[in-house]
């Protein structure tokens, strides 16, 4: 008779040839004899599982691991029963038994977790991983692996974590490191190890490109992309980002250049053509711009940023219909979305509003406040057809606006009530009689559809008469005020004039000057003293927070020059005499080619010839200010 050993051999043999009944047999007999002898429990499982009897033989496992929970064996066939089953958790925890008992099993582990993964199944990969950490804390790979898990799951700190743990204990492992480097938060020091191990990854500069340009450092964001476009000059991305940094730096036609490359790579880019229509309008090109906006949305229309700069173009080009309709597109776009619906009353289309009163809100800045608010007088004078019936019958109106202009339009609108814009709405914004609303900048829509409209637009301010200018003219020169500076982070560099240039320039003309810019720019005009340029500060006066007192100081002139910031729209709402001097490629308010402005009759435009050449405004400016005042 064959020992209970002898027989279990017996059986076995039987079951590896395929003769799964007779070994079933064997399995049987020695049950019988021995009930719950765990080899032929777990043998017998293993042999019903064969024959697709996954859930009995799944159970004669079970009991062979509950007689003998010291074979880690028992354990990992019963986990693969577990997960044949569909029970993933159980399956996890039967793997992370059988590695307890032989830590070489922290493999299983590993490899369940990333069928799991693979199977868009993360908790019980998870689950294993956690474990296989526990076990073997020194191994890289399921740390990475369980990163993936967690980030499956949303946790992402705890993810970050992993990977990070596993960078340092394989350090030169390259694709974990170029892993992390390709993190949306990725930090340089994380991009740099990435591409020590593997410099010829252009994706890597890129990010790095990235990393270096949204903190500032536009000159070594533009190495590390030109690095990334010498490994891969096919890359649109490289060179629409370096068109980006070149923007920055104040090259627009090199921007221009760049895109037209990477539009040639990617034609069908909606937003690398909307990043050149950008480009077309900082090189004075709208009608270039236009061409390239419109050519964005045929292929993605619904892009926000191309409708604005398609509004804009046309408004440049003198497209006033068009435009004004194209400009209602702002409000999905920033920073305008950020506003959109603030007020519940229905928007105003010049529908009569039978007695009830309209709330204007104003819009952007506080220049863009100033001058849709010359179209107020407007709301009741209107000689168009299409707001005759409405307007005439428009009872009152209110305005919200910066606080700063309040006593301004105040004293400018005696008709409508004035509220300053606060953190809150006012509780007069809600009042019941309120019958619409519509922002300041969709008022030309209604008002302004021709050239010909924007003659009925005249100065509103005036400087209130009380306040005394703390500087005023003297011994016959002419008193210029000037302001030169604009904090505007887009168009700032394009803007801005240097204060010394400006002033050398005035003062051989025979001009005294005061200053309008709001800032510190004491050390700025004490450093032209030196040189026997005399510009005077006015003591007292806040240039950014007091613009009453602003008002009042630029009345007393004879003429401000200023670039395009809040003073310039100041002095033309004051009806002030103002010489703006206009970079290459101006806003779309100042139109194209023109030394007059339809908003401003007070107003002259001197324009630059060529981008960044402030010469031949401030030589134009210089000779019209000897011949106006000799």
């Amino acid at each position: 008779m064959a020992t209970l050993q002898e027989a279990l051999l017996i059986a076995f043999d039987l079951q590896r040839e395929g003769r799964f009944a007779e070994a079933d047999s064997v399995y049987g007999q020695i049950l019988d004899a021995v009930p719950g002898h765990p080899p032929a429990l777990h043998l017998r499982g293993l042999l019903l599982a064969q024959c697709g009897r996954l859930e009995e033989g799944c159970a004669l496992v079970e009991q062979a691991v509950a007689g003998d929970e010291s074979q880690p064996d028992l354990h990992a066939n019963h986990a693969n029963l577990l997960e044949a089953l569909g029970r993933f958790g159980a399956a996890a925890e039967a793997l992370a038994r059988a590695a307890v008992l032989d830590p070489e099993r922290v493999a299983l582990l590993n490899n369940f977790a990333v069928r799991r993964l693979a199977a868009d199944d993360p908790a019980p990969a998870e689950q294993a991983l956690r474990a296989a950490v526990d076990l073997r804390p020194g191994l890289a790979d399921p740390r990475v692996n369980r990163a993936q898990a967690l980030e499956a799951l949303g946790r992402m700190d705890e993810a970050l974590a992993q990977r990070r743990i596993a960078a340092l204990l394989a350090p030169d492992d390259a694709a974990l490191l170029e892993m992390l480097a390709l993190r949306p938060d990725a930090g340089e020091g994380e991009l740099r190890r990435a591409l020590r191990l593997d410099p010829e990854r252009a994706v890597l500069w890129n990010r790095l490109g990235a990393w270096r340009k949204d903190r500032g450092a536009l000159p070594t964001a533009r190495s590390a992309y030109e690095c990334g476009l010498t490994l891969d000059p096919a890359d649109a991305a490289l060179w629409n980002n370096r068109a980006n940094v070149l923007k920055g730096q104040g090259d627009p036609d090199g921007a221009r250049d760049a895109l037209r490359r990477a539009v040639a790579l990617r034609p069908d880019a909606a937003a690398i053509r909307n990043n050149l229509a950008d480009a077309h309008t900082l090189c004075g090109d709208p009608q270039a711009a236009l061409a390239e906006a419109e050519a964005a949305l045929a292929r993605d229309p619904a892009l926000a940023d191309a409708r604005v700069a398609r509004a804009a173009a046309l408004l440049a080009l003198g497209r006033f219909a068009e435009g004004w309709d194209a400009w209602e597109d702002r409000w999905s776009a920033e920073p305008w979305c950020r506003t959109a619906g603030r007020f519940p009353q229905p928007l105003w289309t010049g529908q009569p509003l039978g007695g009830g009163r309209l709330l204007v809100w104003g819009e952007q800045g506080v220049g863009d406040e100033l001058m849709f608010a010359t179209l107020l007088p407007l709301l009741t004078q209107s000689s168009t057809n299409k707001t005759q019936s409405s307007t005439a019958t428009l009872a009152s109106c209110l305005l919200e606006c910066d606080a700063r202009l309040v006593p301004l339009f105040a004293r400018a609108l005696p008709g409508v009530e004035v509220v300053p814009r606060g953190p809150l709405p006012d509780p007069r914004l809600s009042a019941p009689d309120i019958a619409a609303q519509i922002p300041s900048g969709s008022l030309p829509r209604l008002l302004l559809r021709a050239e010909k409209d924007f003659r009925r637009l005249r100065p509103i301010l005036a400087a209130d008469p009380a306040r005394v200018p703390a500087v005023r003219r003297r011994c016959g020169r002419p008193l210029v005020g000037i302001a030169w500076h604009t904090t505007n982070p887009k168009w700032g560099r394009l803007r801005n004039v240097p204060l010394a240039d400006l002033a050398r320039r005035l003062d051989a003309a025979g001009a005294d000057m005061v200053v309008l810019q709001y800032g510190d720019c004491a050390g700025e005009v004490a450093a032209l003293a030196a040189e026997g340029i005399a510009i005077a500060l006015p003591p007292g006066l806040d240039r950014k927070d007091d613009l009453d007192g602003l008002a009042a100081q630029i009345a007393a002139t004879d003429l401000v020059v200023t670039i395009d910031n809040a003073t310039a729209h100041l002095a033309g709402a004051l009806g002030h005499p103002v010489w703006l001097l206009l970079s290459h490629a101006p806003d779309w308010r100042w139109l194209v080619g023109r030394d007059d402005s339809p908003w401003y009759p007070s107003a002259r435009l001197f324009r630059q010839a060529a981008a960044g050449d402030w010469r031949t405004p401030l030589d134009a400016v210089t000779d019209r200010l000897r011949a106006l005042f000799r």
